[in-house]
């Protein structure tokens, strides 16, 4: 079975408000740093209502002053191949050329709906064989080691290796491009693997940025069983915001999912800033 960990590593601090300073700079004397800095010039109340007002006029441009940052571990080429067509973040992928991905144990991702006793009749030459799909991963396996043993170089041998294979990566963007890939892939008619590692971010994103990442975009805004589950989300999150804020700086805080019922195991941390 899948299990994912997404780590919030990095983020803007005070991002809301480093946004809103910037907003707020477009119609004031005062510089974004001054605005930034002065309560009284720009009080915590202005900084939800412009975001809040921005996000109702379609200003997204706003929300691109500022960076999260995750680490997404134990993935599938399946995911990191789709999340890499999201173009205008930064990506870092484990290399197949240079890491050996073929371990012993837990080094690729099985489908849910793939049960470990299910088998299938595979023809290879006139030979009827009957094999799972443990069975598959175990050939492409004993493929990869004996073409390595045969000094094949990892840049040739990683052809071999199925797209269930368990990958690191790390992906930085702005909370703009972030709201898309949410509102994009934490739909329920999204791939199940990724969806899930979306909620995981979307989980510590709204506890760096509430206003900003309140609600989705089209087409998750349209979809009754995201908005339902970004309702119990937001309830979930009320106990660990408090600890969030109380938080000291480099404490890594564990954000439980369960309740959400999602497809596959994801664990979650956030390392306060």
């Amino acid at each position: 079975m899948a299990k994912s960990k997404v780590v919030l590593v990095s983020y803007t601090p005070d991002l809301e408000r480093v946004c809103a300073s910037a907003m707020r700079s477009c119609y004031s004397q005062y510089g974004s740093s001054e605005l930034y800095l002065s309560r009284n010039l720009l009080s915590d109340a202005d900084v939800k209502r412009m975001l809040e007002k921005a996000l109702q006029l379609g200003h997204y441009d706003i929300i691109e002053h500022g960076s999260l940052t995750y680490s997404l571990e134990d993935v599938s080429r399946v995911l990191t191949h789709q999340l890499v067509r999201h173009r205008i973040a930064s990506f870092s992928q484990q290399s197949q050329r240079y890491v050996k991905m073929v371990g012993e144990k837990d080094w690729y991702a099985r489908p849910p709906s793939i049960d470990e006793k299910e088998k299938v009749i595979i023809d290879l030459k006139g030979h009827k064989m009957e094999l799972g799909y443990d069975d598959l991963m175990a050939l492409s396996k004993q493929a990869y080691k004996a073409y390595s043993e045969k000094g094949l170089h990892k840049e040739d041998v990683r052809f071999i290796t199925p797209s269930a294979c368990k990958t690191n990566i790390t992906i930085t963007t702005n909370p703009r491009e972030f709201r898309h890939i949410f509102s994009q892939r934490c739909d329920s008619t999204a791939q199940w693997e990724i969806r899930d590692v979306c909620w995981a971010m979307l989980s510590m994103a709204k506890l760096i940025a509430p206003t900003i990442f309140r609600a989705f975009d089209l087409p998750a805004s349209r979809d009754s069983s995201a908005v339902g589950m970004m309702v119990k989300l937001d309830g979930m999150l009320s106990e660990y915001r408090i600890a969030f804020e109380k938080a000291e700086k480099g404490t890594l805080l564990e954000i439980n999912l369960s309740e959400l019922n999602l497809s596959h195991k994801v664990s979650s941390y956030v390392l306060k800033a």
